[in-house]
């Protein structure tokens, strides 16, 4: 397993991890304050990775934790969620993933989660179409090839201070950056997209300024007596939105 693949496996395992103790938040009343801490146990380990396993980072769980939880004031008396039949405080979804993750047994139930986990990752996104992508040499957003790149900084055409770390090679960009890496929901980009697009626009807010992105680079080439960027559009790429459902590849 190499290690490029191996951290994103990790920071796909993380995603999951959040999303699954903020939807498991919403298991327990407003003033159940036992049920959290008895659930969070060694002892319910096997409980626990049923539940993790079976639990589906959708487009709901994603938006609301990103776009109303991370949105509202922590003490607002307005400042509450409403999420699998009950209405939560943010302090009281904010309490039992704080005191969960400082248990003392958290550390233990999380490695015995990520050891599950990689079995199914390795099955949503195996190494050999990870690899795949990562052979890819034009960026998704902008359609810029590392040729291009290389010919505009021999140039003098390319005002990025960063190159010695990154610049000249693409990078792994989610589509959806809320949910988990998955061969549908992840694409190689190349740094100027993948920097303005962030974790706050998805594809098809992102096209026009992946456009605008492409303008600038074809101006520029032009200039260098090179050819423009040649890209071919893909409908379906451009559609995804907040509300797009991933379908990770099970074999």
């Amino acid at each position: 397993m190499t290690k490029k693949y191996k951290t994103k496996m990790e920071d796909s395992f993380k995603t999951k991890v959040q999303l699954f103790l903020f939807d498991k938040a919403f298991s327990w009343d407003n003033l159940d304050e036992n049920g959290c801490n008895d659930y969070y146990i060694m002892s319910n380990i096997e409980t626990i990775k049923k539940d993790f396993k079976n639990f589906e980072v959708t487009n709901e769980v994603a938006n609301l934790y990103s776009s109303k939880y991370y949105q509202l004031e922590l003490n607002s008396d307005k400042s509450k969620i409403k999420h699998k039949g009950k209405e939560l405080s943010i302090m009281i979804i904010e309490q039992r993933q704080y005191f969960v993750q400082k248990s003392k047994e958290f550390t233990e139930i999380l490695d015995a989660l990520e050891k599950e986990y990689e079995n199914d990752f390795e099955e949503k996104f195996s190494e050999t179409d990870f690899n795949k992508m990562l052979d890819k040499t034009t960026c998704s957003y902008c359609g810029i090839s590392l040729a291009q790149i290389e010919e505009l900084g021999k140039n003098g055409k390319l005002n990025n201070k960063r190159s010695d770390t990154r610049g000249y090679t693409l990078e792994i960009d989610r589509k959806l950056p809320n949910l988990e890496y998955s061969e549908e929901n992840c694409c190689m980009a190349c740094y100027w997209c993948n920097n303005a697009k962030t974790d706050e626009f998805s594809p098809k807010e992102f096209k026009p300024i992946a456009e605008g992105i492409r303008k600038a680079w074809n101006e520029r080439l032009k200039q260098i007596g090179k050819a423009e960027i040649e890209y071919k559009s893909d409908e379906k790429f451009w559609k995804t939105d907040f509300d797009t459902k991933m379908n990770p590849k099970i074999k």
